[in-house]
């Protein structure tokens, strides 16, 4: 049996609500792909069944890094 992420594999209807305006906030990806796999604030050792995201919100511009717990496939 395998996991999947389910922001990755478009299954999150909705995202989540913005702290600052209300807005909901929209997926801009994972992490990593910002900070790179050999960045100093990417752990290798970090194997967590989640899945870490980054979500902005279109009103404010607010950020927000969220880890999205796996599902079993």
């Amino acid at each position: 049996m395998g996991t999947m992420c389910p922001v990755c594999n478009g299954l999150m209807e909705q995202g989540p609500l913005c702290s600052s305006c209300g807005a909901e906030m929209q997926d801009a990806g994972l992490v990593t792909d910002y900070l790179g796999p050999y960045s100093p604030y990417f752990h290798t050792s970090f194997e967590a069944p989640c899945c870490l995201h980054l979500f902005t919100c279109p009103r404010c511009g607010e950020d927000k890094r969220i880890a999205v717990k796996l599902i079993n496939i």
